[in-house]
């Protein structure tokens, strides 16, 4: 520091102005260290980061809110432990996975336990080769086999050798070698109805049968 003994001192003055001066010009926060005191920012005051970033090494603890409108990049893996909430459009384009047996649900769909709950139809995979089960107690499922739709004593049933309708013990098929029906499907010709081109076999085939002179 300097001392004025002699104010007739020129070089003194001198010396004191070039450190006022040097002074003026110093940028110490330029790199500047903040210890374990911290820093504080209070009254309505903002820390502004202009043409510039914030590096973070340790951690950053935020209590309050975290508040933007720009775009948010995230390259490394993060966790939520708290509800949220999600207002705006989301595209996902990698996978989705839900841990500890949670559910998934968006709207009246609802995904649990392997199945898919859509309102009161569901999707199971599980059953059968894959079931899909509506609220009246009908059922669409597959076997090894076929596909079947099934709704109380009623069913269709497609394979890749044949197609069957069936209600309870009535059934008619089709497959390569024709119709085939059971005695039961088909109703008893009135008195005086002509079936002369049509008959069933011992086998239950559905036949046609050449009129006379054909």
């Amino acid at each position: 520091m300097t001392r004025i003994d002699n104010l007739g001192d020129l070089n003194a003055f001198r010396a004191i102005w070039k450190a006022i001066d040097e002074l003026s010009q110093k940028n110490d926060l330029q790199h500047a260290a903040i210890g374990r005191g911290g820093i504080t920012v209070y009254g309505g005051g903002v820390i502004r980061i202009e043409n510039g970033g914030l590096s973070v090494t340790g951690y950053a603890e935020i209590t309050g809110q975290l508040r933007g409108d720009g775009t948010l990049i995230w390259t490394g893996p993060w966790a939520f432990t708290g509800e949220g909430e999600i207002t705006g459009d989301l595209d996902l384009t990698g996978n989705l996975e839900v841990l500890d047996d949670g559910r998934i649900v968006a709207g009246n769909v609802r995904i649990e336990d392997g199945k898919i709950h859509i309102g009161r139809m569901t999707l199971d995979p599980s059953d059968h080769g894959g079931s899909v089960k509506f609220p009246n107690g009908a059922e669409v499922f597959t076997d090894g086999d076929t596909i079947q739709l099934v709704k109380g004593n009623s069913v269709v049933q497609v394979s890749d050798q044949y197609a069957r309708l069936q209600n309870g013990g009535n059934v008619v098929q089709l497959d390569g070698d024709g119709v085939r029906v059971s005695p039961a499907a088909v109703g008893i010709a009135a008195a005086g109805e002509s079936v002369a081109t049509l008959g069933i076999n011992s086998a239950g085939r559905l036949r046609r049968i050449p009129a006379a002179g054909a």
